[in-house]
């Protein structure tokens, strides 16, 4: 029997869900956008931004596409600090609790 990780399935949804995604909306800089976003979620943070540069190489630089761009890296910022915030208090809790373990 075939052993599946649960990131390989992951990964499966997450490219669905992109298709999903692209089959809806066509190619519009809306489309990419709206990947980027769901990457960020994802925290595929590396994988979003190279997402809104080839947005801004596909789409060119009207105001449109300016803009959006600018909100998704905006967007990848935000999130991206917010997923180093919520990693160093867990962190830090993980270390006193280490330490505690260790002291008793």
């Amino acid at each position: 029997m075939q052993h599946i990780h649960l990131a390989e399935i992951s990964q499966a949804g997450l490219q669905l869900a992109i298709q999903e995604i692209k089959d809806e909306m066509f190619d519009t800089p809306e489309c990419d956008y709206t990947i980027a976003k769901l990457l960020c979620h994802c925290s595929q943070f590396e994988t979003a931004e190279r997402q809104l540069d080839e947005m801004l190489l596909k789409w060119g630089s009207s105001p449109d596409v300016i803009e959006l761009t600018d909100k998704g890296y905006s967007m990848l910022a935000s999130m991206k600090a917010s997923a180093v915030a919520e990693m160093t208090p867990t962190a830090v809790s993980s270390k006193t609790s280490r330490q505690a373990i260790v002291a008793a």
